[in-house]
């Protein structure tokens, strides 16, 4: 690993301590976004007695801590899951520092620290949408246009203003490249998502005909997992984009499995099922797969995927004469 000077190890605390603030906002975001609340209005307050959240209680982590989990007033039990995304929101910040700054160009009197914080600013912004996306879908099998439009404009803006901030091959050397690199990011990883939407929806729609002649209809894939995909195409360009599509259900295996585990146990128990034992939320498992991408691209690519989209240019090129572009 790189060794880190002391401006390095001030800066990556104080990047600690944003990735902390912002977490205790997303946890604001998870709570009222899918009931479309403000966000800036009320401020925090406890929901059994309303009795608003001091400032000093409020400090991310730490206000937990003091308040041993529990409102001060009424003692309503605080969920340990607010400090806990805002540690994760932490070091998700730190590690991204490290990649991108850390790990970022050098030039010739040491580090360029300008595009390495900018790159590393834009990533905080995705892997903080990414975050509330996946609480949210977790917890209600939504994802807020909110955040995923909102996204969609900020990673196509962010390559627009500094076209140099995406990875390659994303990488464009004009403001127009990088605007096309992420409309073009946004129109795969949206495109894909809404085909094989569209497929598994009509493969669902004829199970449950099958099933039940009454039922001639349904989904299997909401339409947030297209906006989601669309907004992790315009922060990481489309080849990023693809690789999150397959990669991203490896990340929910785990899950999967448990909730199979867990429905058979009930059928064999003769209990009732919940919608909860039927469908798994595939919002977070796309988070995870970007995250995954965003935080090992650059030893990913060209130790590894490179080649592998060289591959899929030579095959389409050879099955279909289709020059899928300029080799890697």
């Amino acid at each position: 690993m790189m060794p880190m000077g002391p401006v390095m190890v001030i800066l990556g605390v104080i990047v600690s301590l944003i990735g902390a603030v912002v977490g205790s906002f997303l946890n604001v975001c998870i709570y009222r976004l899918p009931w479309e609340k403000s966000v800036i209005w009320p401020a925090s307050h406890c929901p059994r007695c309303w009795n608003p959240i001091a400032a000093y209680d409020n400090i991310p982590i730490l206000g937990w801590l003091l308040l041993r989990g529990k409102c001060r007033r009424c003692g309503l039990p605080i969920s340990p899951r607010y400090p806990l995304i805002e540690l994760l929101v932490a070091v998700l910040f730190v590690a991204i520092f490290v990649v991108d700054v850390v790990y970022g160009p050098r030039g010739r009197y040491g580090y360029e620290i300008g595009v390495p914080l900018a790159t590393w600013f834009y990533h905080a912004i995705l892997v903080s949408l990414l975050v509330a996306a996946t609480f949210i879908d977790y917890d209600l099998y939504i994802i807020p246009d909110s955040i995923t439009l909102t996204g969609m404009i900020l990673g196509v803006a962010g390559g627009w203003i500094l076209p140099e901030i995406r990875p390659a091959p994303s990488t464009a050397a004009t403001y127009w490249q990088g605007l096309a690199v992420g409309l073009g990011g946004l129109l795969v990883g949206g495109g894909l998502m809404e085909f094989v939407r569209r497929v598994a929806n009509l493969v669902y729609s004829a199970i449950l005909s099958i099933g039940n002649r009454r039922v001639t209809s349904g989904e299997a894939m909401g339409f947030g997992d297209v906006t989601l995909m669309a907004m992790i195409g315009a922060f990481l360009g489309w080849q990023a984009a693809l690789l999150t599509f397959f990669i991203g259900p490896f990340f929910g295996l785990g899950t999967a499995l448990v909730k199979i585990v867990n429905k058979y146990r009930k059928l064999i128990a003769g209990r009732q099922l919940s919608v909860t034992d039927r469908e798994v939320p595939f919002g977070p498992y796309l988070c995870a797969g970007a995250l995954f991408l965003v935080l090992t691209w650059r030893w990913l690519w060209p130790g590894w995927a490179a080649g592998l989209f060289d591959t899929f240019r030579w095959i389409f090129w050879f099955l279909l004469g289709v020059n899928a572009g300029p080799p890697y």
